[in-house]
């Protein structure tokens, strides 16, 4: 099965047998950046692909860029990056994506299984829009941009660029999440399972049809907890977020968050009665926080903590 894969200090060995035929073997060809195009050591190009993964390391005048393997049954098939921050050159060059395919491994469909999955990661990281740019006579690098769905824009100086819409097929939910706090300390947190994991965080599910977030917060904590709290005891509606997430069903969903904060005099009992809920209890805020499963959530405690600071 094909797969993306971050590099690693331990890929040495793998990567540098990969690289060295690669360059041996391709010809007149440019080599990909992704590559180690400048013939680094290994133990430098890897902290130069780190460096330049976080916005505070990379490099003045580059973009932040993720880098990726592209792997099949654990094999080096390629390498790709993907750049995911603009500036003139990305948007009139270089483009957002690169990727290099060994050449006795191409005419398989990696270099389009591996754009695809690439796109994949653009879209989890908010990319909803994503440019490839090719040699105007690339037209095997056409084919595979037109196999995932990129559309032509226009030629710009010697590269065509195509556009790529990453939410054409993206499936839109709405829920409601119940923050409730109980006193200056204590927050009311679920241990779900989802898709086979544990994780820890606040009740949270769809707003039905006809009803507000805060009516949806109140019957979801009821439900996924046994607490009931009123829509008099809210307090506020935090900032909306946004997730993204792939379903069981392969489907990319994209759903939009509405957290509402609760503040109750006392605690009251817990019986949780569906099945997904593992667990229910009251927590110290300091504690959810170090073990919160979603750096988003943690986020929406922060602010209502604020709020009731206030």
């Amino acid at each position: 099965m094909v797969r993306l894969k971050e590099l690693e200090s331990t890929d040495e060995q793998a990567f540098t047998a990969f690289e060295r035929r690669y360059k041996a073997e391709c010809g007149s060809e440019k080599i990909p950046s992704g590559l180690n195009s400048r013939n680094l050591t290994f133990a430098e190009f890897w902290r130069e692909v780190n460096a330049m993964g976080r916005q505070e390391t990379c490099p003045q005048g580059f973009v932040p860029a993720k880098y990726f393997l592209i792997i099949d049954n654990e094999r080096i098939v390629g390498a790709i990056n993907l750049r995911y921050k603009d500036n003139d050159a990305i948007l009139t060059c270089a483009g957002h994506i690169g990727y290099g395919i060994a050449p006795w491994e191409r005419g398989k469909g990696y270099a389009t299984e591996g754009l695809r999955l690439c796109l994949l990661k653009a879209w989890h990281m908010g990319m909803d829009k994503v440019l490839l740019t090719t040699d105007l006579d690339n037209y095997a690098s056409q084919r595979v941009i037109s196999k995932n769905g990129g559309v032509y824009e226009r030629d710009i100086a010697d590269k065509k660029l195509f556009w790529f819409d990453t939410n054409a097929d993206v499936l839109r939910e709405y829920s409601a999440m119940a923050a409730v706090f109980c006193g200056d300390n204590l927050l009311l947190a679920t241990v779900e399972n989802i898709y086979g994991n544990s994780v820890l965080s606040l009740p949270k599910g769809h707003i039905e049809p006809g009803e507000t977030p805060a009516q949806a917060a109140v019957r979801e904590c009821r439900e996924e907890t046994g607490v009931t709290v009123s829509e008099c005891e809210a307090i506020s509606a935090a900032t909306p977020f946004e997730t993204r997430f792939m379903d069981h069903k392969g489907r990319k969903i994209c759903k939009t968050i509405t957290p509402v904060i609760f503040q109750i005099p006392d605690l009251r009992a817990v019986c949780p009665s569906e099945e997904r809920i593992e667990k229910v209890s009251y927590m110290s805020i300091d504690s959810f926080l170090r073990e919160c499963t979603y750096d988003n959530v943690k986020s929406v405690v922060d602010q209502a903590v604020r709020l009731l600071q206030r």
